[in-house]
């Protein structure tokens, strides 16, 4: 019995093509002539009529062009790319994979490209906008706290040039920042950071011939929102407030502690409710100019908008209770030689919080007075501040007793003044 031998060929898909002709017809009584391009798709005849011969010739030349296509795994394709452009657009393809499309690199690249002349690197750009901002009269505290934020994220990007920073990096560099004690910082932190970044981006971004600016033109802070407010009073410590006890027995420490020296300087942190930072705080700026500002014969301090930290100014009436501190110890300095050591070394040994001194002075201020809006004006805050943070944290008794602290100079010591703290008769809006 003979074999027959089977050979297996890939059979090729029939060539489809579209056919044109002519064809003359008539509708409703009129005669008319058309160009008719018929093709075959899926076992169904489908055609399309044009007036005019080059346009069935075009649609032809393009279907034939789909046909071929569909049977082929290289397409041919009516473009107007040189081959080598076509080689490049394949290898660009291939390198791209399923990560990005083309479209998306393209527009990343056009975002971030800048002509060589105009590029600048992190630190140049950092130094050119921390200039600006001392010749704007800027506090040297917060070029100070400005400069040192930067240069932590300039570290961090490599000092990469200003147009190269993207998006990514700087959601990286910010959810990177950590506290004292190594812990994710706090929200409140996390906008510093982002704050700060942003505002000198939108610097780098506008026009200045100075500085070759724009340095991008893009905005990298794009979809990296900051937290809310609501998010960040979330992680705020309650408001601290020493109880008038503990003050005295501040006081009384303060006394003894190196001839008095600190004792003018919490006296106008907690009866003045002044602003206690050791780096160019109201106090320190109050005590360059000492003699101009305070006046212990009216009884009023006043505090110009180049020392209030809101460049706002204001006055303070000065207690009864703070014009004895002020008055037992005229002789003294109100930031004495070594000020940030020794006032480190008293909030450290009452455990005093930042701002405490002056969180006191407001919420007694208002129990003893029951008035806001004259604590506002003497604290320069607002009023709806007081009213949300400050309002009913104490009693008039307390407020009263905080206020009657004054020194004992023949005992060494701060006692509570027999004499009842004066109330002023105002009412709680």
């Amino acid at each position: 019995m003979s074999k027959k031998r089977v050979t297996l060929t890939e059979k090729s898909p029939k060539k489809q093509e579209v056919k044109v002709y002519p064809r003359n017809y008539t509708k409703r009584g009129v005669d008319y002539f058309c160009w008719v391009c018929r093709w075959k798709k899926e076992g169904k005849w489908k055609s399309k009529e044009f007036k005019e011969r080059d346009d069935a010739e075009t649609f032809k030349r393009g279907m034939d062009v789909s046909f071929l296509n569909q049977a082929s795994k290289q397409q041919l394709v009516l473009s107007t790319l040189t081959k080598e452009q076509t080689r490049e657009s394949e290898q660009a393809f291939d390198d791209l994979g399923n990560t990005y499309s083309m479209a998306e690199a393209i527009a990343f690249f056009l975002k971030h490209h800048r002509a060589t002349g105009y590029e600048i690197n992190l630190t140049d750009g950092v130094g050119y906008y921390l200039d600006g901002k001392e010749r704007d009269g800027v506090r040297d505290t917060t070029i100070k706290r400005v400069r040192s934020m930067l240069k932590r994220f300039c570290d961090y990007c490599d000092n990469q040039s200003v147009n190269a920073t993207t998006s990514p990096q700087i959601q990286s560099f910010l959810s990177s920042l950590t506290s004292a004690e190594g812990s994710p910082a706090k929200r409140k932190t996390f906008n510093n950071y982002r704050n700060e970044i942003a505002s000198f981006f939108k610097w780098a971004a506008k026009k200045d011939l100075s500085t070759n600016r724009p340095w991008l033109f893009h905005d990298p802070l794009e979809g990296i929102d900051a937290h809310s407010n609501k998010r960040v009073a979330e992680e705020r410590p309650e408001i601290a407030t020493t109880d008038p006890d503990t003050v005295r027995e501040l006081f009384t420490y303060l006394m003894s502690y190196k001839e008095g020296k600190m004792v003018k300087y919490f006296a106008l942190a907690y009866f003045g409710g002044m602003r206690p930072s050791t780096d160019q705080g109201e106090i320190v700026k109050l005590a360059v100019r000492a003699d101009e500002l305070i006046n212990l014969t009216t009884g009023v301090i006043n505090l110009p908008a180049d020392v209030t930290k809101t460049k706002d100014r204001r006055q303070i009436h000065v207690s009864d209770n703070l014009m004895a501190w002020m008055m037992a110890y005229d002789d003294l300095p109100i930031c004495p030689a070594n000020l940030k050591n020794d006032y480190r070394h008293i909030r450290e040994k009452f455990g005093l919080q930042n701002d405490e001194t002056r969180h006191s002075f407001i919420s007694y201020h208002v129990a003893l007075h029951r008035s806001m809006g004259e604590t506002a004006l003497q604290a320069g805050n607002s009023e709806s501040m007081i009213k949300k943070h400050y309002l009913r944290m104490h009693t008039a008794d307390e407020g009263s007793a905080f206020f009657s602290i004054v020194p004992d100079m023949a005992a060494g010591a701060a006692v509570f003044s027999e004499i009842e703290a004066p109330t002023q008769k105002f009412k709680i809006v």
